[in-house]
């Protein structure tokens, strides 16, 4: 990635969070909003901090387990270090990170940076597994808020459950199945032009090898598991605030309801969510669940600059030990 290319992106990324931040925050009630913020108790903020640790740990720890056909000597350290750079990474330029923790991972154990990056392609399938299923769950205990997102008539909710269904189906099907894309690649590789062939052949070797990690079915249980708590925790990251901010009666499902709000503001290519998350998560506590705007406000600006400094900080931090060039990064992608 050249520098006009990274400054062009950069300022696309800058331009749509403004946007968004714009959407949440205009007009909204911002009176008492530092003061309120500053009473906050201190172990709350640690406690939270420590728990968003947690989850990022754990998707480390699932990751090892996808680079199994790649490299199978992955210290958890060494995840971990990758990962938490890439997350900083995406705080600065929106889906940069993806290729910077591989770049930094593929370095270090002397493997393709494609290769690794196959395996993150993996990571957000089942991330999308995941959202499909919370989306499940919250149709089954509470659907009122889908029905009102997608203005879909409450006598016509069945359309609505083979939605999600189909969702799900989708993304277990595109995991368990993912190799084939790849092999249908290969194919197509006889329309390019001779010189690209080699390196086009070396790229689906790459990514294929990294996707055999799909079709390890010792690793199903384990990978299962992993991908619960980290979802799990992410859920309880956004109830465990509701105490603070004067929204004791909203459930567990309220929370998960929320967690597919982040989940569709982590799509848009802003900048680990600022600006979408804000926006989307606002709009979800004060039009589905009639929370007043001053505790909207103070909540989502408090759970997002939680995560936002969890990983700023531990990002920075392993940056510097593992000695990674950012340029490097750059030019890899």
């Amino acid at each position: 990635m050249n520098k006009r290319t990274f400054l062009l992106r950069l300022a696309a990324s800058l331009t749509v969070t403004a946007f968004f931040l714009w959407l949440a925050f205009h007009e909204r009630d911002m009176s008492g909003l530092l003061q309120t913020l500053l009473q906050l108790p201190l172990a709350w903020l640690a406690g939270l901090f420590a728990l968003q640790t947690f989850s990022h740990l754990l998707r480390a720890v699932r990751w090892r387990y996808l680079m199994e056909p790649v490299a199978k000597d992955v210290s958890l350290h060494s995840a971990f270090s990758a990962l938490m750079i890439g997350f900083m990474i995406n705080g600065l330029v929106p889906r940069a990170g993806e290729i910077a923790r591989s770049f930094v991972l593929g370095r270090k154990m002397h493997v393709p940076t494609s290769a690794v990056f196959s395996t993150v392609i993996l990571e957000r399938i089942l991330d999308f597994i995941s959202f499909a299923s919370v989306l499940c769950v919250v149709a089954v205990l509470n659907i009122g808020p889908l029905e009102q997102w997608f203005h879909i008539p409450h006598e016509a909710r069945w359309v609505l459950y083979m939605l999600v269904v189909g969702l799900l189906l989708l993304f277990v099907t595109l995991f368990l199945r993912s190799s084939i894309i790849f092999a249908l690649l290969k194919r197509l590789v006889p329309l390019f032009p001779q010189r690209l062939r080699p390196r086009i052949t070396e790229l689906i070797g790459n990514f294929l090898k990294g996707f055999e990690a799909s079709t390890m079915g010792k690793n199903y249980g384990i990978i299962a598991l992993l991908t619960f708590s980290i979802w799990f925790t992410y859920i309880v990251l956004l109830y465990l605030p509701f105490r603070m901010f004067d929204m004791q009666h909203l459930t567990m499902t309220a929370a998960a309801t929320l967690q597919l709000s982040n989940g569709i503001a982590a799509a848009v290519p802003t900048p680990n969510g600022i600006g979408s998350y804000h926006s989307f998560i606002s709009y979800t506590l004060t039009s589905v669940f009639h929370v007043n705007e001053r505790s909207a406000v103070a909540y989502v600006i408090y759970t997002h600059a939680i995560g936002y400094f969890c990983t700023l900080t531990i990002g920075i931090f392993y940056l510097l030990r593992e000695n990674v060039r950012i340029a490097e990064m750059m030019n890899e992608q």
